[in-house]
């Protein structure tokens, strides 16, 4: 049985202090590692005068996951926003967690808990919706087959549209992950069209 993963609807933060440290995690949808990297940036010239912008994220299909803890200890920081990411099983999410320092250290297990109650903050900020992978398909072949499928793809309410391409015509196809199959089924019909 496959878990059905989630993701998040818009941006959300939450702040906590501890022992007058302030954490503020910024939790935001992103589709990519760029998308993620271009918020990254922004985040931290907006808060250019913290000590920390400790991060995580998952994102792609497959999914790509990776964390950060940007001069904290190893595993204090990036690691403990990654595990909320993953327990609350969010795709295409990525969260900074900014650390203005307060002037006393909170050792490794009072780091891991700040990172981690912050990120958990923000996720209950924030509205968490069902995440629907999609794939992009490619169909080769004679004109008059590709309008055949077309119609049969309108039939379907697929996302469906004719690409004009020097070599051949083609016709490309935006759909969700557990429709390939049965696209699949409906182009087997055609022995003359190619799908990649």
């Amino acid at each position: 049985m496959s878990v059905k993963k989630r993701t998040v609807s818009c941006v959300s933060e939450f702040s906590l202090t501890q022992q007058k440290s302030k954490f503020t995690a910024i939790l935001f949808p992103c589709a990519d590692e760029d998308v993620f990297k271009s918020n990254l940036n922004h985040i931290k010239a907006l808060h250019a005068k913290a000590e920390h912008a400790c991060y995580a994220y998952q994102v792609g299909n497959p999914i790509k996951s990776r964390a950060n803890d940007d001069g904290e200890p190893s595993g204090s920081a990036g690691l403990p926003i990654l595990g909320q990411l993953k327990s609350h099983e969010l795709i295409n999410v990525g969260c900074v967690v900014i650390r203005y320092y307060g002037g006393t250290k909170l050792g490794v297990p009072g780091l891991i808990a700040a990172y981690k109650n912050t990120c958990l903050g923000a996720i209950r900020e924030n509205k968490i919706i069902p995440y629907q992978a999609f794939q992009t398909l490619q169909i080769v072949g004679n004109y008059v087959s590709l309008m055949k499928f077309m119609s049969v793809a309108n039939q379907q309410n697929w996302h469906i549209r004719y690409l004009d391409s020097e070599s051949e015509p083609m016709l490309q196809i935006h759909i969700e992950e557990e429709s390939v199959p049965l696209v699949m089924d409906k182009l087997s019909l055609f022995s003359s069209l190619t799908c990649f």
